[in-house]
């Protein structure tokens, strides 16, 4: 019996979210969870919903659409973890609702299936199920849009892409390529782009005037556009060595975490079979834009859910044109596939600081029971995302008590500091500092590690029994200051 042509498949997609939810459901926000979506969530709860806004002294800028149906749904049902991961779920399930709609423009249902597996076994997909963040939403709005313009079907288009520009600001690079991708499609010669914008251009006018809107009211509040004074990453354009360091690091992220033999595979067909590159070519009309644009825009904040869409997307083709290998080929490259995607959620690089691509920085929430066993309610002092509030992040007064440090906390002064390869802040001058000065000890947890500096002025009998880092985590390490 082949597994694959059953038509009771899709029911696989539920048994994981529900198992993953089962897993998760305690889970605090973690991450960007808590500066996108706690934060609004929680201001638009306590204001009974009567507000649209972060708190300003918090505000990233984005469109709180999610965060406020979120807001919703805690007075509906109380404002519990559980509540906001079974959202989180929703939001994984009708992903794989739209990605099976879009592949079965492709493929057959029993290929469906096959893909629908590899999307399953993705990292940064069941990462973004576990975390409560508008990733999902926004991923969702657009491919629902995409295959509006794969159908030709104006309504969908406005209708999605306009919910997609109340989700993220990444959606003013997405609307963007949307419209090229449908131009690619539709227009040919000169003669037919201008026929394109004649006929067109309001499909893409309504999204953007939604986002345009959102960005006027959201001056209107705080008195700035898109552009926060809280994240200076964004505050003024790449030169052209940042915007290739830029472009390096999407390349990396485009292949990361098992996709490099997908990609092989989508490379091979353009190499070695012109006549079939067309919908790889629609493809890459749709990823250049949001590249060349965050190269732009951005320099260190790019993460890899952002191009996860790209990648659900590329599953879809790699299916395609694999299946024109011959029968043993196509099974084992295949099972390639699902191997290194399958194997990717236990990778972890040495001396790399963990993000949210795959479920690893959930050992962090074994840690912080140990470290509240421990030391109670004294204050820790850290970045982000370990220095947020205990609303914040678990709903309730329970968890470390956490204290940010700025740039008027002198380190000499401060009694415990958390330091951890969930942190990206902390510069080598003040790891430096805090192996000479304070002593310390390490507690580990999976792929996840936090260093406890003890200040001796306040803690003069604690012994250093700190973690001693590989000669491969040393080099990881020195070639990420060079590259940066």
């Amino acid at each position: 019996m082949n597994v694959f042509a059953h038509r009771h498949f899709v029911y696989l997609a539920l048994i994981v979210q529900c198992v993953l939810w089962y897993i998760v459901k305690d889970d605090p926000f973690f991450g960007d969870a808590i500066a996108s979506t706690s934060v609004a969530a929680n201001a638009i709860y306590e204001a009974n919903l009567h507000t649209l806004f972060y708190p300003i002294e918090a505000d990233p800028g984005h469109p709180t659409l999610y965060s406020y149906v979120l807001a919703v749904l805690w007075k509906l049902f109380g404002r519990s973890l559980w509540v906001a991961h079974v959202y989180a779920g929703i939001w994984a399930l009708l992903l794989v609702f739209v990605f099976r709609k879009i592949a079965r423009t492709l493929l057959e249902p029993e290929h469906v299936n096959r893909a629908t597996l590899l999307l399953l076994l993705f990292p940064t997909y069941l990462s973004q199920s576990a975390m409560v963040l508008n990733t999902m939403a926004f991923t969702c709005f657009f491919m629902f849009a995409l295959y509006g313009v794969l159908k030709n079907q104006r309504f969908t288009i406005i209708l999605w892409a306009s919910l997609m520009c109340l989700v993220h600001l990444q959606s003013a690079f997405m609307l963007l390529s949307l419209a090229m991708f449908d131009v690619y499609r539709t227009a040919k010669t000169m003669d037919q782009v201008g026929a394109w914008i004649r006929n067109r251009w309001w499909v893409y006018a309504v999204p953007f005037v939604y986002l345009m809107s959102w960005l006027w009211i959201h001056h209107q509040h705080t008195g700035w556009y898109a552009v926060s004074p809280q994240y200076t990453d964004h505050q003024e354009l790449n030169g052209w060595r940042e915007g290739i360091k830029a472009l390096l690091l999407i390349g990396w992220r485009l292949v990361d975490y098992g996709l490099l033999p997908l990609y092989g595979i989508l490379i091979w067909i353009a190499a070695t079979r012109k006549h079939e590159r067309s919908f790889l070519l629609q493809w890459m009309v749709l990823l250049l834009p949001c590249c060349l644009l965050m190269a732009i825009w951005l320099s260190h904040t790019i993460g890899h859910r952002y191009f996860m869409v790209y990648a659900l997307l590329a599953m879809i083709l790699a299916v395609y044109y694999a299946l024109s290998f011959k029968p043993m080929v196509f099974k084992t490259v295949y099972l390639l596939l699902i191997l290194c995607l399958g194997a990717s959620n236990y990778l972890v690089y040495p001396g790399k600081n963990l993000g949210d691509a795959t479920l690893a920085y959930r050992g962090f929430f074994k840690i912080e029971q140990q470290l509240h066993d421990s030391l109670g309610n004294t204050a820790l002092y850290s970045y982000a995302p370990i220095a947020n509030s205990r609303m914040l992040r678990h709903l309730a007064f329970k968890g470390i008590v956490t204290e940010r440090i700025t740039d008027s906390v002198n380190l000499d002064s401060v009694p415990i500091v958390l330091q951890s390869n969930i942190n990206s802040e902390f510069t080598d001058s003040q790891k430096t500092y805090l192996l000479e000065h304070f002593t310390g000890r390490t507690l580990q947890s999976g792929a996840v590690y936090v260093n406890v500096f003890y200040n001796p002025v306040y803690y003069p009998d604690v012994k250093t029994n700190l973690r001693k880092p590989s000669p491969v985590e040393l080099w990881m390490q020195g070639l990420k200051a060079k590259f940066r």
